[in-house]
């Protein structure tokens, strides 16, 4: 958990927002499954938001926040890094996660 809150700090999304901490939840509980499928609204909302005691929709609402304050910095080094491509878009909630959990499982990519 320590290792996903870190690489979170790096992309600049603050502690502080509610939905940093359903991130991390939600790409450790991914990293801990490798082999399953973790369908993001059909399970990882859900099983978050009982950990959480909080509703689905705020925890999809609460990630799109902390997308958006990473998104919203003056330029995008720090998420095109971990993404290890420049985005040309704001990612959604599935593929920020999926950004994330690739650079915990695969590590850094290297661009050239």
């Amino acid at each position: 958990t320590r290792l996903v809150g870190s690489e979170m700090c790096i992309e600049t999304a603050s502690g502080r927002l509610v939905g940093f901490n359903y991130v991390v939840y939600i790409v450790y509980n991914i990293l801990q499954k490798p082999d399953e499928h973790y369908w993001i609204t059909k399970c990882a909302y859900p099983d978050t938001a009982k950990y959480f005691q909080v509703r689905p929709a705020s925890v999809e609402h609460a990630i799109r926040t902390v997308i958006a304050s990473c998104w919203d910095r003056y330029d995008h080094s720090d998420l095109n890094r971990v993404a290890g491509i420049e985005l040309e878009n704001m990612p959604t909630n599935s593929e920020f996660i999926d950004i994330l959990v690739a650079y915990l499982r695969y590590g850094a990519y290297e661009r050239q």
